[in-house]
């Protein structure tokens, strides 16, 4: 997946988005969006969306000397999906197929994403999703692939809904598999790292790696042996988000699935649905 002329309007409203969220006056963030702009106007289009949109958020690192601008909004999202999730695991517990519930509340989570929708009133917002049926749903295919002892990658996305996504792992561990959890190795948007797995607690459930970048999606020129290893060795991965959708489309490997809310109208085209669209898809049933 390459970028599409959308993802240059789209950049820079991730890029104001974020320089709010950090406290950046007007004029910092007319300097900002400046010098992202200078970066667009040269800008490899043959790269994947997800990292085309990475020197963007070194530039606001840069110019604002923050780390991670989504720190509190992580913490915020965290906090909300942890009081949610008593309801939502009845919900998932009380559903005819409790394995489809529990990967749609998942989906229902990726709204959590400061960069692509930035949120005014995420509580409301992410309610909403929760109530949505899923638009595809491939579970039937993943359930045909749950054999006992199978090793599974589930690559998280973003804080808040990593919560929920511990009641997916749940689920499936309950077909007697093995789940890896990977998240990013340092902050990038609002994207899950080791400490926001650790308020999840899903290394009390499950193994949990770092993929080795703070990479927006999956960056094999900086991933680490051990998550090419678990990637190449899991016989089904679970790819959340868009990043992980953009960065692993063309990835041949027979047990991928995307599990995400199409928050764009470039990323709903490529997975054959609409815009706002909750979806688990197979991979290999959009190379057919």
């Amino acid at each position: 997946m390459h970028v599409a002329p959308e993802c240059f309007p789209c950049l820079l409203r991730q890029t104001l988005n974020t320089l709010k969220s950090a406290g950046a006056d007007e004029t910092r963030q007319l300097a900002v969006l400046r010098e992202v702009a200078t970066y667009l106007s040269h800008a490899d289009t043959a790269l994947t969306p997800a990292l085309f949109s990475e020197p963007a958020y070194g530039i606001i690192a840069r110019s604002m000397a923050v780390l991670d601008p989504y720190a509190s909004l992580k913490k915020e999202t965290n906090a909300l999906a942890l009081r949610l999730l008593p309801d939502t695991r009845n919900s998932m517990l009380q559903a005819p197929d409790p394995l489809a519930k529990a990967l749609q509340i998942a989906a229902a989570g990726n709204v959590i994403d400061a960069g692509i929708s930035h949120q005014t009133d995420i509580r409301q917002d992410l309610e909403r999703q929760l109530k949505l049926p899923f638009a595809v749903n491939d579970t039937p295919a993943l359930r045909a692939l749950l054999k006992r002892g199978a090793r599974v990658l589930y690559l998280a996305d973003n804080a808040g809904e990593i919560v929920l996504d511990a009641l997916a792992v749940e689920r499936i561990q309950r077909f007697g598999v093995t789940v890896t959890v990977a998240v990013k190795s340092g902050p990038i948007i609002n994207d899950a790292t080791l400490e926001d797995a650790q308020v999840a607690g899903l290394p009390k459930i499950c193994t949990v790696i770092e993929t080795g970048a703070a990479s927006i999606g999956v960056d094999w020129n900086r991933a680490t042996a051990e998550f090419r290893a678990a990637y190449q060795d899991a016989q089904v991965i679970i790819a959340k988000g868009h990043g992980h959708f953009e960065t692993l489309h063309d990835d041949p490997h027979p047990g991928l699935f995307f599990l995400l809310k199409a928050k764009c109208p470039v990323v709903a085209k490529q997975l054959h649905c609409a815009h706002g669209d909750l979806v688990f898809r197979h991979a290999a049933r959009l190379r057919k």
